[in-house]
This record gives structure tokens, C-alpha cells and sequence, in this order.
């Protein structure tokens, strides 16, 4: 027997009504259960499960093809952009900050290496003396 079947038995078995007819109808339009077996196993009628079929099309999946809410879609994957846009800048002014802390750390070692004849900046790999 189909694992996908064997699914749905469960999910009919838990008496869920209306998640098992949404279930039934993904595995159907999933191709991963052929109407006869649902007939055969279930007993769903294909005229039922054609209906199903309908109602699934015209609550589940044409709510997100209609237009309008295309339309709230993009506005709020415009502000999710801008949203996206001011965040980048902020990051790249603090980059840009961090660039500019670094660059003076740097001058300020590099300057007390010669005045203070100190090696301040040790070489990679080198170890801790033991005290």
C-alpha cells in the first residue's frame, strides 16, 4: 500500500474532517495518490474528490493569485526593501568607522614602535615567554 494512503487513513481515523479533505486533496494534486486509489482505499468518489479539488483551487491557492493581494504583496516587499536599503547603510557606515578605528590603532602602534623603540606588533606565530 501507498505510504501517502497510509497518511491519510491516520489522518482520517483522528476524525479531523477538514484537514483530511485538504490532505487528501494535496496528495491528489500532488500526483502522489491516483484517484482510483482513493476510491478504492478511502472510498471518496471521483465526482467528490473533483469537488474537493474545486474548493481547494478557489480557497487555498486563488487567494494568492488575485491581483489585490498582489498589490499588498509589493507594498510590503517595498518597505521590506527599504527596510532592507536603510539597513545596509547603517552597516556600512559602521564599517566604514570601524575601517577608520583600525587605520588609527594602527598609527597610534606604529608611532610608539618608533618613538618608544618598542616591538609592540609581534609576529604571527610567535609564542608567550613564560614568566
Amino acid at each position: 500500500m501507498n505510504t501517502h494512503l497510509n497518511d491519510l487513513l491516520g489522518y482520517k481515523k483522528k476524525k479531523t474532517r477538514h484537514l483530511f479533505r485538504w490532505k487528501v486533496v494535496e496528495a491528489y494534486r500532488a500526483e502522489r495518490v491516483q484517484a482510483s486509489e482513493l476510491e478504492e482505499t478511502l472510498g471518496i468518489p471521483l465526482k467528490e474528490l473533483r469537488r474537493l479539488n474545486r474548493n481547494y483551487f478557489r480557497l487555498r491557492l486563488l487567494p494568492l493569485l488575485q491581483p489585490q493581494n498582489r498589490r499588498k504583496t509589493m507594498k510590503r516587499d517595498a518597505d521590506y526593501v527599504k527596510t532592507l536599503e536603510r539597513k545596509l547603510a547603517d552597516m556600512e557606515k559602521e564599517n566604514q568607522f570601524l575601517r577608520l578605528q583600525a587605520e588609527a590603532y594602527q598609527t597610534v602602534i606604529q608611532i610608539a614602535e618608533e618613538q618608544f623603540n618598542i616591538p609592540i606588533v609581534k609576529k604571527p606565530g610567535a609564542r608567550r615567554p613564560k614568566n
